[in-house]
């Protein structure tokens, strides 16, 4: 019967409008959740079958309500570093429980960023879920993000960072140093004054003879004297004009007599060369070395035979550092803090000094003087340093020795010395008995750091070094970056990253369920997460010390409320009509 279709039609309209109601007195409430999302009553109408010659029957109406998950709230700053938003698609992944997860535990996905710690140091939100992501590896430090594996996801826990000692193992070193550094004059010297030829009037052996003016520079090799001939050897570059004309090493004996020289023309391989003259044009022709003053000078020769030249030996940057009345300041320093294995800090020094070749440094690996129980002055290693013509890192030049990755080892204390053999075995570094710490092998890398050590034309300067060490001071505070790096900050100025945070996005985030906490869980129609590191693959970056407020926008909600009101007003009205119209039926029986 029409009458009675009629008034299951208003019924539906009651219940539609009903829902839309509820709808609406969702999102009103949750106007100050945070990230959450509005939902909507959307109305479809319900039609009874039958033929156009019957009297027509209503069908009602029905409301599906639907949850706009997709939809991207605004911003609003906030002043906790711990408050996160997503900027683009994807959700946080969170648990109800911090420990001991297994597959089968339930994962849920929120846009609610406000987490703060829990009393065991973990990342919780508001609504007590915990915040899921890829943990740093505890002995390199790195963090790998593995989409494919749900269970390589852990709750990040802050609460136990700093509070156990690690001893560093690795090192990350990227600096530069300035190409165009001046010679130091304990590196290389002219001999004579400044302005002035070091020897005039000097005859070569051409018929008739020819007198030249030479300047003759003494450099340090770089190389610990004696040399492993035995002698006290150094380099010698004879120049006329300020064009080089000669070089090569030349020996000393203990009595300070020239006994080796590999003295030959520019360009041309050193060999076993003379010991009473030098070529200088490759075409035989001839000087003295006594007039050269390399054999015989009385004073020329003096500071490197009186050992004033560089020497990691005995005239090193590390005796400067002990002692600044001996040794060779250095031009440059790298300081690189480590952790012992009692959480001590302890500073090893990368000491620099330009070269004589003009992609040459001489390079010493030192500790704090008093640090070493077999070196006073705290040197760990000597090398000679080169890079390529393009200013990057060629060689360490035995700085490190054989050790690929290149690194250093010093022995624990109390190590006894290395038997002495002969020729003597160079007895490795060691820590100060009164330390009593472990032995310490540390990985320093020079070259695939990010950026590692350059030789460009800008000043010298360090730009980082990175260590995996725990314990270089208290924990001051927690940060996240926008790639989702949970980053410990210490108060030594140490930053350590602890773990990432992962973003998971779906094909169709608006088929999520709801559940409490302002969070979803997979649904068919949602589809299956996809992990991803924030900023990557589609996922939004995320938005440190900010949240994502409500999508609710009042105005439409009051709006919607009135007309609301205004419809389930007017199926009542359905209702008390066709039940007037039903009594006046039931008159007629009357």
């Amino acid at each position: 019967m029409s009458i009675n279709s009629a008034m299951l039609a208003g019924v539906s309209g009651l219940i539609a409008n009903s829902s839309a109601l509820a709808a609406i007195s969702d999102n009103i409430a949750n106007v100050n959740t945070v990230g959450y999302k509005r939902s909507s009553a959307n109305f479809s109408t319900l039609v009874t079958s039958g033929s156009k010659n019957q009297a027509y029957s209503a069908g009602g109406v029905k409301a599906q309500t639907h949850q706009y998950v997709s939809q991207q709230g605004l911003t609003q700053s906030t002043t906790s570093n711990l408050d996160l938003s997503i900027s683009g698609s994807g959700f946080f992944v969170t648990t109800e429980k911090p420990e001991d997860l297994t597959a089968t535990d339930t994962r849920s996905f929120t846009r609610a960023g406000s987490f703060q710690l829990d009393n065991l140091g973990y990342l919780r939100n508001d609504a007590g879920l915990y915040l899921q992501g890829w943990l740093a590896d505890p002995v390199s430090g790195m963090i790998t993000p593995d989409p494919s594996d749900l269970m390589q996801l852990s709750s990040i826990n802050v609460g136990t960072v700093g509070g156990t000692a690690e001893k560093t193992t690795r090192v990350g070193v990227n600096a530069n140093l300035r190409s165009e550094q001046p010679v130091a004059a304990a590196v290389s010297y002219k001999v004579g004054t400044a302005g002035s030829p070091s020897k005039t009037n000097v005859p070569d052996s051409a018929t008739p003879s020819v007198n030249h003016s030479y300047d003759v520079v003494y450099s340090s090799t770089g190389i610990a004297n004696p040399a492993a001939s035995g002698n006290n050897e150094y380099q010698v570059d004879i120049k006329e004009n300020g064009v080089l004309v000669a070089t090569g090493i030349v020996g000393y004996d203990a009595t300070g007599t020239l006994v080796s020289s590999t003295l030959t023309p520019k360009n041309v391989t050193p060999a076993s060369g003379s010991l009473t003259t030098v070529d200088i044009d490759g075409a035989g022709t001839t000087v003295n070395l006594t007039d050269l003053g390399i054999i015989g000078g009385a004073t020329d020769d003096v500071d490197a035979k009186a050992g004033k030249l560089y020497d990691p030996a005995t005239w090193s940057m590390s005796d400067y550092a002990q002692d600044n009345t001996k040794g060779v300041k250095p031009d440059f320093e790298i300081q690189i803090p480590l952790s012992d294995s009692k959480g001590g800090q302890r500073t090893v020094t990368l000491s620099m000094l330009k070269g004589p070749g003009p992609n040459q440094w001489y390079a010493e690996l030192r500790a704090k003087p008093g640090d070493l129980a077999n070196n006073g002055n705290g040197l760990i290693s000597t090398g000679i340093v080169t890079f390529t013509t393009d200013g990057k890192l060629q060689s360490t030049g035995g700085l490190f020795g054989l050790t690929n990755p290149t690194s250093i080892t010093i022995q624990a204390s109390g190590t006894p010395p290395v038997a002495v053999t002969v020729p003597p075995t160079p007895q490795p570094p060691t820590w100060a008995d009164a330390l009593g710490i472990d032995t310490q092998a540390v990985q320093i890398d020079l070259a695939n750091a990010a950026g590692g050590l350059t030789q460009y034309n800008s000043q010298s300067v360090v730009q980082s070094v990175n260590t995996n060490g725990t314990a270089f001071g208290n924990l001051t505070n927690i940060e996240v970056d926008d790639d989702g790096y949970v980053s410990a900050i210490f108060d030594n100025g140490v930053t350590r990253r602890i773990a990432q945070v992962a973003v998971a996005t779906f094909s169709n985030p608006n088929g999520l369920k709801g559940v409490n906490g302002n969070a979803y869980r997979v649904t068919n129609e949602s589809g299956t997460y996809s992990l991803k590191a924030p900023g990557q693959g589609g996922a939004g970056a995320l938005a440190p010390s900010t949240l994502e407020a409500s999508t609710v926008d009042l105005s439409t909600e009051f709006t919607g409320l009135i007309t609301t009101q205004r419809a389930y007003s007017a199926s009542s009205k359905i209702i008390t009509t066709a039940d007037q119209m039903l009594e006046e039926l039931l008159n007629i029986k009357r």
